[in-house]
């Protein structure tokens, strides 16, 4: 009997010394840049990349003008609001440089780097931060010259918009995406 309950309890200590390691190696991939990965967002050839510049200052002038036209409209929807609503609402792309934002293309070099940080992961704790979001980047993911993704960002507060995507979103945000997508773009 007690033979039995020797091996019982020993086996239950190694099968929690194994979870513990697991979990204990989990974690290091994740804090290492090893997080597990599952599909990516978008498959694309294209990135084309779109930057404001407007400061907190003037955020008040895009409530104030938002019924001035259908212009102010869009580019107080685009920069504070949920314009898109889909990815099928991509009309708003064709005035971008108009309401404020400078277009870039993403260098075909970097794709790899972007589908690190554009692809689901295992979901771990994230920060939330408290400001007022402004979406002054803007990501068009294009295949064959069509939109098939949208990602707009606001880094101050780690907030993000996503239209279009292949895969589960929740977890974008980890193991520091909005620091490597700003280092990637340049900011």
């Amino acid at each position: 009997m007690k033979f039995i309950s020797f091996i019982a309890a020993s086996l239950i200590l190694f099968s929690c010394h194994q979870t513990t390691e697991t979990v204990q190696e989990s974690t290091k991939n994740l804090k290492s840049g090893n997080t597990k990965i599952g599909k990516k967002f978008f498959e694309y050839d294209e990135i084309e990349y779109y930057t404001n510049v407007i400061d907190e200052e003037n955020i008040d002038k895009l409530y104030d003008n938002q019924s001035k036209s259908v212009l102010d409209s869009l580019k107080m929807g685009v920069i504070l609001g949920e314009i898109p609503t889909s990815i099928s609402d991509l009309a708003f792309i064709d005035q971008l440089v108009k309401i404020g934002y400078q277009k870039f293309s993403i260098d075909k070099s970097k794709f790899r780097e972007v589908d690190a940080i554009f692809v689901e992961k295992v979901d771990a704790d994230m920060e939330v931060s408290a400001c007022e979001t402004i979406f002054r980047d803007i990501l068009i993911f294009k295949k064959k010259n069509k939109a098939v993704g949208v990602v707009k960002i606001c880094f101050s507060c780690g907030v993000y918009q996503i239209k279009g995507a292949k895969a589960n979103t929740d977890s974008f945000g980890q193991n520091d995406d909005y620091e490597k997508l700003a280092k990637l773009l340049g900011k």
